[in-house]
């Protein structure tokens, strides 16, 4: 906490940093752009043999979603984008951003493409050339967002690796709080909300529309440090916050923050059961059905498989726990399903944490070919052909799989934790939801238990 204090004090931080993996962003596109195959046995190799996917989607993503279930929004402080926004946001038309937009449903539907289309679809996440073409999408839509509207829009309202990478960081028990409300009460000047301080490089008030005096979790602020920075009375740190996520009534979702959720519902199923055989068989049964049906010809199969499985599932899923709890209390049916959502969080977290852990220690063995040949082709096809066989690491895995339960059980706890520490709500009402997230808990776990198993025998 005191080395991050620190550095959130210098005047040049993150700047600097924000350069370097400015440049780095540009060397990931470099090294993916117009590295493509038809063949999918090729592509499934070349997302690990191509360097640049290899960073991005089994270190760098990893990366990020640890950080925020246990840090808050680090990366946000570092993103080369939040750079760009400040800068171009400087000059452009600092247009007020419309309340439509600001709902946040622009990048709850932007995820939900991204997940269906863009990596289930297209497969972004194995050909090279693709996920080129989608960071340059992003960082072309934060510079268009910017020139047109105020502050830092982008991020706010248009990114959806933030909003996700927010909605995990209330589970973080750190974040930017104040020292003293006094001291924000007794300040005539307020830096840290001036406007006429919104668009300096360094030493900027914020522009994530936040007041710090009043930030009690941690799904909007970036962590961008600019005002620490400002603060002339030294008033603001990063510290660990006095509510827990058990115990944070303060937490309120809105509308599109519970679409994301859904999403996330259903997507980390995928990702956790797709990780076997037997598990994605019994996943796949029902999009696989839908398509010998004759409605189905109506999208490819790859999109009606992704609408199942992140949206129609999880629908069915969160709107019965909803539903049955709003019968077993006075809550309308919003905000059972906000409960509801919110109890299954920390366990969707943690999923996604084992997911990231399983990835990333099953790569390292293609680093040596990556770091040969930054495209991945010669190695890709060397692997497909049975020329280079990649050697499987049978302890490590178990280790990760046992982690990952560990990682389940603790969400699970944590869930059932808040629940247990909800005001206001019947008994019943308790009972239903604590079902909720003990049938979700156990599908993603059951899972992991029957491969622990089959090592062991």
């Amino acid at each position: 906490m005191t080395f991050l204090n620190g550095l959130y004090h210098k005047k040049l931080f993150p700047f600097w940093i924000q350069i370097i993996t400015l440049l780095f962003f540009v060397f990931i596109v470099i090294i993916g752009f117009g590295i493509s195959t038809d063949d999918s046995a090729l592509a499934k190799q070349l997302r690990n043999t191509n360097l640049a996917n290899l960073i991005v989607w089994s270190y760098w993503w990893p990366l990020i979603i640890v950080s925020a279930v246990l840090f808050g929004r680090h990366w946000c402080t570092i993103c080369p984008m939040e750079l760009v926004t400040a800068v171009v946001a400087k000059f452009g038309f600092q247009r007020k951003v419309p309340k439509s937009i600001k709902s946040g449903w622009i990048i709850t539907i932007l995820y939900a493409f991204i997940a269906i289309v863009a990596i289930h679809y297209w497969a972004i996440h194995r050909l090279p050339h693709r996920m080129a073409l989608y960071l340059i999408f992003l960082f072309g839509l934060s510079i268009l967002v910017s020139i047109v509207f105020e502050k830092r829009a982008f991020c706010s309202y248009f990114c959806p690796v933030g909003k996700l990478l927010g909605i995990y960081a209330l589970l973080a028990k750190v974040g930017i709080r104040i020292k003293s409300s006094d001291t924000c009460q007794n300040c005539k000047t307020k830096e840290c909300i001036s406007k006429k301080l919104h668009y300096e490089i360094a030493g900027r008030s914020c522009t994530s529309n936040l007041y710090p005096a009043y930030i009690e979790t941690n799904n909007d602020c970036i962590l961008c440090s600019q005002c620490i920075k400002v603060c002339p009375h030294q008033n603001i740190e990063y510290k660990k916050s006095k509510f827990s996520f058990s115990n944070n009534s303060r937490i309120r979702l809105n509308s599109a923050e519970l679409g994301m959720i859904l999403l996330l519902t259903g997507f980390v199923v995928y990702e956790i059961l797709s990780s076997w055989k037997e598990s994605k068989e019994l996943l796949l049964w029902l999009p696989e059905y839908y398509q010998t049906l004759s409605i189905s010809s109506l999208l490819p199969a790859k999109i009606n498989e992704g609408i199942i499985l992140f949206v129609l599932l999880p629908f069915v899923f969160l709107g019965i726990g909803a539903y049955l709890r709003k019968i077993f209390s006075k809550e309308s049916l919003f905000d059972s399903w906000a409960q509801i959502s919110l109890y299954i969080l920390p366990v969707i977290a943690f999923a996604h944490i084992f997911k990231a852990l399983l990835k990333t220690v099953s790569r390292i063995p293609y680093w040596q070919y990556s770091l040969k040949d930054f495209s991945g082709e010669q190695y890709a096809q060397q692997i497909v052909d049975g020329i280079v066989v990649i050697p499987k690491h049978e302890l490590l895995s178990f280790l990760i799989l046992i982690i990952g339960l560990l990682l389940l059980l603790y969400g699970f706890i944590i869930g059932i934790r808040r629940i247990m520490q909800t005001t206001n709500t019947t008994t019943s009402a308790k009972y239903i939801s604590n079902v909720i997230v003990l049938v979700y808990f156990s599908v993603l776990a059951s899972a992991a238990v029957i491969q622990v198993i089959n090592h062991s025998l």
